[in-house]
């Protein structure tokens, strides 16, 4: 029988490079974890952040960030999209208020204007309503003033001599025409034959200067009114617009919103006078074509009685 000896050296030797290659091993595998481990912030002030623990295979997943959540599948073995939420609908913003704007009335331009614009405004709406009340008091006079020489007129051409007639004229003394009669018949009364037509003629003249001036008063109230209202309406817009640009200079803006109502307050002062001005010139126009016509009347009864005081004295 034959005997098997074993080397002992290389017995050790093939131990050492058994442990060195598991040795090595082993360090690789440390590597490897390491590698694939992701590295950790560091925590606030300077300390090392610890190590998160290792999870269990088939343990729930404590940390929802760490790890998304697995996809869910539909009926055909697809994946579903998640169906994201809808945002919630932001709170309703309450409306804002705006400021109404006030309203711009002749009354509120009035009481908002200058104390210059005002005094303006005074005057012209004191000329407008003097001129209206001239109107209507002097349409009552010629109509009254038509009718009652209507009358004289018949009481004349009705009486049988001058000298009757003014006898029956007394009761109209009030009116131009019965007084043209009467004078006539004071002069007839007199006696004397002599220039009886001149006379009579000299004294009708004077009642028709005195009746001239009665029918021509208040036209110059009219005449006033209608030449200077508009002017003076034009002056009080021309003060009013004045103080809009020293407003618009102070205020530093040019927003119409805050110009209007001075320029609106300047021209409602031409507005008021033009308003006294056009009436006054029409009225004026109206009665002074009313007046020329009654002057015309005077003169041809003035005529009248003349030819019949011819007639009756100097025949």
């Amino acid at each position: 029988m034959k005997r098997v000896t074993v080397n002992k050296g290389s017995g050790m030797t093939m131990a050492r490079v058994t442990a060195a290659a598991g040795l090595m091993f082993g360090v690789a595998l440390m590597a490897t974890a390491s590698w694939a481990q992701p590295a950790q912030p560091p925590a606030p002030g300077g300390a090392a952040a610890p190590a998160a623990a290792p999870v269990q295979p088939g343990a729930p997943a404590t940390d929802p960030a760490a790890e998304p959540a697995p996809p869910v599948i539909g009926p055909d073995g697809l994946p579903v999209a998640p169906v994201a939420e809808p945002a919630p609908a932001p709170a309703p913003v309450p409306p804002v208020e705006e400021a109404k704007p006030e309203d711009i009335t002749p009354i509120t331009m009035f009481l908002k204007a200058s104390i210059v614009v005002q005094a303006v405004m005074t005057l012209l709406l004191l000329w407008s309503v003097v001129t209206w009340a001239l109107m209507i008091s002097k349409l009552t006079f010629f109509s009254g003033l038509t009718g009652r020489t209507n009358r004289v007129l018949q009481v004349f051409r009705s009486a049988s001599s001058v000298a009757d007639a003014a006898k029956n004229a007394k009761a109209f003394r009030d009116n131009p025409f019965g007084r043209m009669l009467i004078a006539a018949g004071d002069e007839i009364a007199t006696g004397k034959k002599g220039g009886v037509s001149g006379r009579v003629s000299q004294r009708m003249g004077i009642v028709q200067a005195e009746v001239g001036e009665e029918l021509s008063a208040g036209m110059g109230i009219f005449a006033t009114v209608g030449s200077i209202a508009a002017f003076v309406g034009l002056f009080g817009t021309v003060w009013g617009i004045m103080n809009s640009f020293i407003g618009i200079a102070q205020t530093q803006t040019t927003n119409l919103a805050v110009v209007a109502p001075g320029i609106a307050e300047a021209l409602f002062a031409t507005g008021i006078g033009l308003f006294a001005a056009v009436p006054a010139v029409i009225f004026y126009n109206m009665f002074a074509r009313r007046i020329g016509a009654y002057q015309t009347r005077m003169d041809n009864f003035s005529s009248e009685i003349l030819v019949r005081v011819a007639r009756e004295f100097e025949a």
